[in-house]
């Protein structure tokens, strides 16, 4: 006697072009990553991008797989290798190194007190993250904010402790960074991975504005540097690279829960 077979349900079929557009969905993002490897390490080898630099783009294109495939089911956040070892002083002036991170989440991001574009929208983005941490219990116990500074020579731990006070920032949970300039922007280039690069501003001009080739300059400067948020997990290890102007904070706080089950 044979069993007829079952006809395919409305649920069975949904559940396979699913799968189909799930897998049609990763195998695109390695392509998109294998490309872009493919392009730093050949641009490499002429000096002017190397492979390192573009993780935090390779960071946002699976970043947005994983937020388009949020609904699917659980998708596990990269591993992008270890933090570079640091020793910084924050802005109560006691110091912090990178060992001081083990066993807590760390999320980072890079500004400098006198930006008046991008930064304070950081701060801000920060800030929210904070306080919702805070509500969850999670903030400074589990999850160690950094804000690094890119602007170091003009950073001091008194003009960082006041930029902080603007952001109600918890001084044990929200910790200020600076440090010798020749030691702090390789350890954010190198380490990080993260663009940093002074601009002279020519005499005259309004903040904001490089000086022309061969204009005389004033001796001051403007600082460009990456808007990324650098997620580290308790073992040291960045797990993301996020668009600092863009990102959500409950996406941020949702990938930290993540990592402390």
């Amino acid at each position: 006697m044979t069993h007829p077979t079952a006809a395919p349900t409305a649920s069975h079929g949904a559940a396979a072009a699913e799968r189909v557009a799930t897998r049609a969905a990763v195998r695109l993002a390695v392509l998109v990553c294998v490309l872009l490897l493919g392009i730093g390490l050949v641009l490499g080898a002429g000096g002017t991008l190397r492979a390192a630099s573009l993780l935090p783009l390779l960071s946002q294109t699976t970043g947005a797989l994983r937020a388009a495939l949020s609904g699917r089911g659980s998708v596990s956040l990269d591993v992008f290798g270890p933090i570079p070892a640091f020793a910084l002083i924050d802005q109560q002036e006691r110091p912090l190194t990178s060992d001081d991170l083990r066993g807590r989440v760390a999320l980072a991001n890079f500004v400098y007190t006198t930006c008046t574009e991008s930064c304070p929208l950081l701060s801000a983005r920060m800030q929210t993250v904070q306080e919702r941490l805070r509500l969850d219990r999670l903030l400074g116990s589990r999850v160690q904010l950094l804000s690094f500074s890119v602007d170091p020579a003009r950073d001091t731990p008194a003009v960082l402790r006041a930029y902080a006070e603007r952001y109600r920032a918890d001084p044990d949970a929200w910790r200020f960074l600076t440090g010798p300039e020749k030691y702090v922007l390789p350890l954010i280039i190198q380490g990080f991975h993260l663009g940093v690069q002074q601009v002279p501003l020519q005499l005259g001009s309004p903040p904001g504005s490089a000086a022309s080739p061969g204009a005389p300059t004033s001796g001051a400067y403007d600082t460009m540097h990456s808007n990324r948020v650098v997620l580290v997990d308790t073992e040291g290890r960045i797990r993301a690279y996020y668009d600092g102007l863009a990102v959500e904070a409950e996406q941020i706080v949702r990938d930290i829960r993540s990592m402390l089950r």
